[in-house]
């Protein structure tokens, strides 16, 4: 399982494959708890696989792994380019506008967060 996940993430800036692997994780613990939780109540079933691996081979089977990891690179591109344009020489980010530089790359990476957070939420595994 370990090296499907790895593979899907190859190629990718380090930013890319952070973000990819944190959302698969933040979506398949909570699709893990899920499970976990309902097993509980149904006592009378005999042992089955742990309920980690049960939901991440059901996130890897699903259609929502490929959309994450599709939104999360549109996003990180989107972020990095934003960031070649935003670079200036040093001479001129030592005058007035470092300030705004700053402010700028703040902004840049707020959206990025807001983006993964919306993508996240959006591609969570169905709790039936």
């Amino acid at each position: 399982m370990r090296s499907r996940l790895l593979s899907v993430a190859s190629g990718s800036s380090p930013l890319e494959n952070i973000l990819q692997l944190s959302s698969a994780a933040v979506i398949i613990f909570e699709h893990s708890f899920y499970i976990f939780d309902k097993r509980r109540y149904l006592q009378d079933q005999p042992e089955s696989a742990p309920s980690f691996i049960v939901a991440l081979e059901r996130y890897i089977a699903s259609p929502h792994a490929v959309a994450v990891r599709e939104g999360v690179g549109a996003a990180v591109q989107a972020y990095e380019e934003g960031m070649k344009t935003a670079v200036l020489p040093a001479w001129i980010m030592k005058l007035r506008f470092k300030r705004s530089q700053e402010k700028k790359e703040s902004q840049a990476k707020a959206e990025l967060i807001k983006t993964i957070l919306e993508i996240t939420l959006n591609h969570r595994l169905a709790s039936s």
